[in-house]
């Protein structure tokens, strides 16, 4: 981070001096010296933030008095009206600064977001976006390091970290091999990417070693083949003709890299505005004023600014236990994702309402199998063997209650990350396979970590008849394994690993197990959540940690410890979308409605779901 400050110093004077210059008019006529005002940065449209560090460092530079606070980090996704930063202090030098820091802010986010947008429509390919040198002058670390906050990923900074032999250089060489044998020879240390236009190009490149080749301008065809022919031999990157309408095709034609130039060159800022007004929090006065009758309960994956309104925080199995025992509060509400407010309201008690202060805060991974897929599954299962006797099911926590209700009705039972090993031990002492859904990674790490071999895992695709295995194949697995995963995690990459201990030797990595299992395998450990702040908190100082799971807490980890090296293992921040949906202002609207008497998103589960859904979580709590 320190170069990319050290690159937007310079950008920032050169901006005072335009846009200030000898001071600024309006607001030193105006405002009377020493008043202090409070701005609040809000997003209106959505979007990926990117550039906060550098905002902050303008505000600071014109006057130093001026205090910035992160309301989200760099790299989260945000929704019209939610804030972003909030900005206290003199109030001349703080709309003096306003729009140089703006400036730098909804650049850098529009970069970010339009990154994000090619991200997430090339997921599930294996396809990695990349930016180009379309950079503006003077903007290079600035916009390159707003990719990386959309999760795309560098190519080369500049004309010497790398050789790019393009077709000015072969045609001036006289040909793809004297060009590449030239550039290995002048500059032997440096990576080589090669520059074909068709398939013969491609032919001449393959033999000659280089890191990667760049197909120019080819037809979705051409790619198609261009992969045949490489055999994974070489990476392949796609450049030219790439748009948000184009995008998808060329990631199915199996190429590891698209260049995308309009990163860079072509995004439009966000959408951000400042707006000054009195930032008291009403949260505090209405947790008194509603007294014991509220509870708070906070996931870990939250927001500095809610989780700090919690009365008890924790991961999925912590907040499940603290539900069932808040039996005197007539009011949770639940900050988190709404399969967590399910499962509180499961285990409610008479009479107690369970509230949630956005009712999208889904989840992608509970939303990966659904109660018509699990029936089907069980109802295939049931052809190859005697499956009420044979497979045991057990839901991840992360899952809807309809599904929770069906373990129960099954003999099953709900897991979560700290108790899988646990769960899953217990079922298979009682029958000799186990149907684990949604989330695979969890289930095959948790598998292996207990020493059952690879091969007698399946991994089951709800989208084929019997999960496209064969009935002969199926009764030699223990390990069936629901084809699903979490967005979060899926995001860290052995290459992640590898990274940090290459700059840092003496790094722990410690991961969660919804991480796959290349990224476990290389980790020194992987735990739940609530494993991983236990790890941090018992470490002395010093204690260097690079972490793989949601940057909400690794973040918060760091601020708490900072006498510790904690950073994410992941260069762009892996934050879970949907729990950043639930805001300050969305927890006080809540609780507003329950000061006057109104119930404002309840989260409710039919009664005979509840029961069924209860006998599965309470075989859970027993273990």
């Amino acid at each position: 981070m320190e170069d990319i400050l050290n690159t937007a110093r310079s950008l920032i004077e050169l901006a005072i001096a335009e846009d200030i210059g000898p001071g600024d008019a309006t607001s030193e006529a105006v405002l009377p010296v020493g008043l202090e005002l409070h701005g609040r940065i809000v997003a209106k449209s959505v979007g990926v933030v990117a550039g906060l560090p550098v905002a902050e460092a303008a505000f600071s530079r014109v006057d130093s008095d001026l205090r910035f606070t992160y309301h989200v980090q760099d790299g989260v996704r945000v929704e019209p009206g939610d804030l972003v930063a909030e900005v206290t202090g003199p109030g001349r030098g703080m709309l003096a600064a306003e729009r140089i820091a703006l400036n730098f802010l909804q650049r850098l986010s529009g970069i970010a977001t339009l990154t994000r947008a090619f991200v997430d429509a090339v997921a599930g390919t294996g396809a990695v976006i990349l930016d180009t040198r379309k950079t503006h002058p003077g903007y290079r670390l600035l916009e390159k390091y707003a990719v990386r906050m959309g999760g795309g990923r560098n190519h080369r900074m500049s004309l010497h970290d790398m050789m790019m032999v393009k077709d000015n250089h072969i045609d001036a060489a006289g040909g793809i091999t004297a060009a590449v044998e030239r550039a290995r020879a002048g500059y032997p240390d440096l990576p080589i990417e090669v520059e074909v236009r068709n398939l013969d190009e491609l032919r001449q490149a393959l033999p000659l070693d280089v890191d990667r080749i760049l197909l120019d301008n080819m037809s979705l065809d051409e790619m198609r083949e261009a992969v045949e022919i490489a055999a994974g031999l070489t990476p392949l990157e796609a450049s030219g003709n790439v748009n948000l309408e184009t995008i998808a095709a060329i990631a199915a034609t199996g190429v590891d890299y698209i260049s995308v130039g309009a990163l860079t060159h072509s995004a439009p800022a966000l959408d951000l505005s400042m707006k000054i007004s009195n930032l008291q929090s009403p949260i505090s006065d209405l947790k008194s004023q509603l007294g014991d009758s509220l509870v708070i309960l906070g996931h870990h994956y939250q927001k500095d600014g809610v989780i700090q309104f919690a009365d008890f925080r924790g991961d999925s199995l912590k907040l499940a236990r603290d539900a069932a025992n808040c039996r005197e509060a007539k009011y949770i509400v639940f900050c988190g994702v709404h399969f967590m407010a399910e499962t509180a309201a499961i285990l409610a008690q008479p009479g107690q309402t369970v509230l949630i202060p956005d009712r999208e805060a889904g989840c992608p991974l509970a939303e990966m199998a659904d109660l018509e897929d699990v029936e089907q599954a069980w109802a295939e299962l049931g052809q190859a063997m005697d499956v009420e006797r044979e497979v045991t099911p057990i839901t991840y926590v992360n899952s809807s209650a309809a599904l929770k209700a069906f373990c129960g009705r099954h003999g099953g039972l709900v897991c979560t990350s700290s108790n899988a090993q646990a769960v899953l031990t217990w079922a298979l002492e009682r029958r000799p396979r186990v149907l684990f859904f949604p989330d695979q990674h969890l289930g095959r790490n948790t598998a292996k970590k207990m020493g059952i071999p690879l091969a007698e895992m399946l991994l089951w695709n709800p989208s084929r008849p019997f999960g496209g295995q064969e009935a002969v194949i199926l009764q030699k697995a223990r390990i069936l394994l629901w084809r699903g995963f979490c967005n979060t995690h899926q995001r860290f990459h052995p290459q992640h690993v590898t990274a940090w201990r290459e700059r840092e030797p003496d790094i722990h990595i410690i991961v969660h197990p919804e991480c796959p299992m290349e990224v476990v395998d290389l980790a020194d450990e992987a735990g739940s959540t609530a494993y991983i702040i236990r790890q941090v908190e018992e470490s002395p100082p010093g204690a260097k940690w690079a972490i793989g799971t949601e940057f909400n807490l690794v973040n918060r980890l760091a601020e708490e410890h900072p006498e510790q090296l904690i950073v994410s293992l992941s260069p762009a921040p892996s934050y879970c979308r949907t729990m950043n949906l639930i805001t300050v202002e969305k927890l006080a609207r809540v609780l507003e409605g329950l000061a006057r008497g109104e119930i404002i998103n309840p989260v409710t589960v039919p009664p005979d779901v509840a029961r069924d859904a209860r006998v599965a979580l309470e075989r859970m709590l027993e273990i």
